[in-house]
């Protein structure tokens, strides 16, 4: 006799207390795991977009401020008294950086002098204010030419000025070399402020982007990302980061299809299965960890250290699918060229450090054999006259004393610019007897009480690394006396097996001091930046920190061979 289906039976019963709930509870966590994993992986892409833009932001400043500072020491040569047709001459390798041209004018009117600069630019208003800057920092501008945007580096001084172009398009293309691979579907652009879109990479999605969140956040210096639709049913990763010193913003923008993981899109049929597919998707799931979760993990681990400044950190091969092997390719060539701008910028400083050196020497040598030979002649011979009158007019004893002694001081003061320049205690006798003889100087002069101390026992250096310290040293008292207000200061050189450690401290006003280059820079503080170029050199650590209000000390760190 066949049975008869009935709610009340053993199936219904089975199927309500054991299979519906079951199907249930496995279709809502399923459904809770897609949600999830959806929302981890629109982190993990933001956080990994996030990390490129910064890397790419920090690359093109990075370069923005080695083309701003190659442009000063182009104008400061030109401010010494080098010739023009002479500076230009010998920046062969500076103007490989300077496509659009590299030229020193006049600056009222604006006239090429020496060099090539195209009149568009030459002639635009965003140069000639520049040009007209009452004081001689370098400064950078933005200037639409029918070739695209190019920025212009302009380092202002009277009668001459130094200016150099490139394309911004270049600049841009160099941050972000894995935009243009094919089959990248991301946009990149750069937008200033006042100007709107200046350099852009592929289909920018935006006609106007003088209201759009990404820029005025970027703007306000933050990095982010956001998750936007500017079309309907298509939704997009935009990332921002701050450009600095010039104030831009740089925002890559990419379709969310072309970075969501295809198997974040082959779960979508797990609610549609039971225990096999749920099998299925649990391997789904570790594989997804394993070559997708992990290797992104790692990769953001290695970015935080290449981040801090270690290039050796994304070497090492990542396992993963083939796009997380593609990043980890291009943050490879990224740190690369980063390490190349960096070494390549610390060679054009030492070169740049090596000739002023060598000015200094001649300078020094000049005024040591000629100045003060005559001066020492003229106070023999005043000395001389004065014994032939000692006997008869007092008065006229009297101005040649007067005489004899304003020679005296001319000696000292001229005496005292020699060993500014080029300081004979370094090479004869070492850092620690010239560091005395400065710090004597100074202390005379402005005076401060200065105390230098040494602790452990002293070792004789390169005369490399001796000319860096003692730079740092008396750039460090030159800040002190002209702008610290301060009661004391102090110097201690500290040597220890491994590391010599120089700090110069004092109790004046202080200043807001930050470790970005970049700020620094906006800041002005560009005799902070040559000492930590000085320090990088030669392989030491610089760190500055004030407060206002509360001193400022500085410390220099140098392993010892």
């Amino acid at each position: 006799m066949a049975q008869r289906f009935t709610l009340g039976g053993l199936r219904p019963r089975l199927i309500a207390s054991v299979i519906l709930p079951f199907t249930v509870v496995f279709l809502g966590l399923a459904v809770a795991g897609f949600q999830i994993h959806g929302r981890a992986m629109r982190g993990l892409v933001a956080e990994r977009d996030e990390r490129a833009v910064r890397a790419a932001s920090e690359a093109i400043s990075a370069e923005l401020i080695h083309r701003m500072l190659s442009v000063r020491d182009l104008g400061l040569r030109v401010g010494d008294g080098v010739p023009a047709r002479r500076v230009i001459a010998e920046s062969s390798p500076i103007r490989l950086n300077y496509p659009q041209g590299l030229a020193i004018v006049t600056v009222s009117p604006q006239r090429v002098v020496a060099g090539d600069i195209s009149d568009q630019i030459l002639r635009s208003k965003a140069v000639i204010d520049a040009l007209a800057a009452p004081v001689a920092e370098t400064v950078l501008r933005d200037v639409p030419t029918s070739n695209g945007a190019v920025a212009v580096a302009v380092f202002p001084g009277k009668p001459l000025a130094v200016i150099g172009a490139f394309s911004l398009l270049d600049l841009l293309r160099s941050g972000l070399p894995w935009l243009e691979t094919p089959g990248s579907s991301a946009s990149a652009v750069i937008v200033d402020s006042s100007i709107g879109l200046i350099a852009r990479i592929g289909v920018p999605l935006e006609r106007n982007y003088a209201g759009h969140p990404g820029v005025k956040a970027a703007l306000g210096g933050s990095t982010g990302s956001l998750f936007l639709s500017p079309r309907a049913g298509e939704e997009h990763v935009l990332v921002f980061s701050p450009i600095q010193p010039p104030g831009w913003a740089l925002l890559i923008e990419e379709p969310w299809q072309s970075v969501e993981s295809p198997l974040l899109r082959l779960s979508l049929l797990a609610p549609l299965a039971l225990i096999p597919i749920l099998l299925i998707s649990l391997a789904g799931l570790w594989f997804a960890a394993r070559q997708v979760v992990s290797p992104l993990r790692e990769l953001q681990g290695r970015a935080t250290r290449l981040a801090a400044g270690d290039f050796d950190a994304v070497e090492e091969e990542i396992r993963g699918v083939r796009e997380i092997r593609d990043l980890h390719h291009t943050m490879i060539q990224m740190a690369r060229r980063i390490r190349s701008s960096q070494q390549s910028l610390r060679r054009y400083v030492t070169r740049v450090t090596s000739i002023q050196e060598e000015e200094r020497r001649r300078l020094a040598r000049d005024l040591h054999d000629e100045t003060i030979q005559d001066l020492i002649a003229l106070d023999q011979k005043v000395q001389l006259t004065a014994s032939h009158l000692r006997s008869r007019k007092s008065d006229s004893r009297s101005l040649l004393e007067t005489i004899h002694r304003d020679a005296k001081e001319a000696i000292q003061r001229v005496r005292r610019l020699s060993l500014a320049l080029r300081p004979g205690y370094l090479e004869d006798l070492g850092l620690l007897p010239a560091l005395e003889a400065l710090v004597n100087d100074v202390s005379a002069q402005a005076e401060i009480p200065i105390n230098l101390s040494v602790e452990g026992p002293s070792q004789r250096m390169s005369p490399e690394i001796d000319l860096v310290l003692y730079r740092i040293a008396q750039e460090s008292l030159a800040n002190i006396t002209r702008h610290a207000k301060a009661h004391h200061a102090w110097i201690t050189l500290r040597f220890t097996r491994s590391e010599l450690r120089v700090t110069v401290r004092d109790d004046g006003v202080g200043f807001p001091s930050t470790a970005d280059v970049g700020d620094l820079t906006k800041a002005g503080h560009f005799g902070l930046v040559g000492m930590r170029e000085r320090a990088q050199s030669i392989g030491a650590v610089l760190d500055v920190r004030s407060k206002p209000g509360n001193g400022t000390r500085m410390m220099l760190r140098l392993p010892l061979r």
